[in-house]
């Protein structure tokens, strides 16, 4: 692997302090040229949470001890994830043109960032790969390539250009199921399960709040672009399970990290996907199919839901019990 300088890499954090630090002392080891902070303001109903967000990040600015340029994006007040995330990452790509983009559970290993790095120079001017993700789902694979490519985005340590992201719309405004029918009927994207996608973006449409990246899965699925990911696993996520806002079981946790070998990237001499991953991401995490592999974490993960509804109920029903303050 080319041992490229990352240039500009976005730091999505905001109230959790032992991961933000982790995942930033790697970013520090990188000493990219260019550090996007973006922070969410904190929730008005949480006590305690506005010094909080606020000494955060005043620690991840004091880590940042190499010449870099210092972009900070702090909103005053909470946004929620789908804004907060796609608001500074579009804002981002429309000053910088191309990103590395990390949130604060996404643990990379040191030779993710040349990965990325080699890639988004490679592909810069490749309208067919429209990102780059750092995760990888199964086991080391060994192969005459360390890249490969799917129709699925995975963006849990990842990059992409401002060209990939133009047209992004959070709210899914226009959408219909018919676009869904249409890439059935083509046949564009092997092992595309129309029912199970039409129902996500279906359900995002009227919970655009919540989330951002299955918008930005909308957009390519749009062009028909290709996610390169890597054969050795680059991302860790070390926020999964209880208190995450999505991932609430540890099935997501990937432990195990794979640095590639400082040499120059394998990479395959045409762009067309890895039938045999593709059909893995479309059964075991982007369907309602339940397999033998999948069928525990799926339960884990309704448990993990429910746990946290229950948890967020009571604390609003405590919050209303509370006596007034007193002058």
């Amino acid at each position: 692997m080319t041992e490229l300088l990352p240039e500009t890499v976005v730091f999505l954090f905001f109230n959790r302090p032992a991961h933000a630090r982790q995942v930033f002392a790697r970013i520090r080891e990188a000493r990219p040229k260019r550090v996007v902070l973006v922070s969410d303001g904190p929730r008005a109903h949480v006590p305690g949470e506005d010094a909080l967000v606020a000494q955060l990040r005043r620690d991840i600015e004091a880590m940042i001890d190499w010449p870099a340029e210092v972009d900070t994006d702090y909103a005053p007040e909470n946004l929620g994830c789908g804004r907060r995330v796609s608001s500074g990452i579009e804002r981002a790509l429309s000053r910088y043109g191309r990103a590395i983009i990390l949130e604060d559970d996404c643990l990379p290993a040191p030779t993710f960032f040349p990965y990325c790095a080699e890639l988004l120079e490679r592909y810069a001017d490749e309208p067919r790969v429209t990102s780059i993700t750092g995760t990888y789902f199964l086991r080391r694979t060994r192969g005459p390539f360390d890249v490969g490519f799917t129709h699925f985005p995975c963006i849990w340590g990842w990059a992409t250009w401002a060209r990939a992201w133009e047209g992004y719309d959070r709210e899914l405004r226009g959408w219909t199921p018919d676009f869904i029918d249409e890439i059935a009927r083509e046949g564009a994207i092997p092992s595309f399960l129309p029912e199970a996608w039409r129902q996500c973006f279906q359900w995002i449409s009227t919970h655009t709040e919540s989330t951002w990246d299955i918008q930005f899965w909308l957009l390519q699925f749009k062009r028909r672009g290709l996610c390169a990911f890597p054969y050795r696993n680059q991302v860790q996520n070390i926020g999964a399970g209880p208190g995450a806002t999505h991932t609430t079981t540890r099935r997501f946790s990937f432990r195990k990290l794979y640095p590639f070998e400082p040499s120059p990237l394998r990479l395959p001499p045409v762009l067309t996907p890895d039938l045999r991953y593709q059909r893995y991401l479309q059964q075991e995490f982007y369907s309602n199919l339940t397999t033998w592999r999948n069928v525990g974490w799926k339960v884990l993960f309704k448990c993990g839901q429910w746990r946290r509804r229950l948890s967020e109920a009571l604390g609003r029903w405590l919050s209303k019990g509370e006596p007034a303050a007193s002058n």
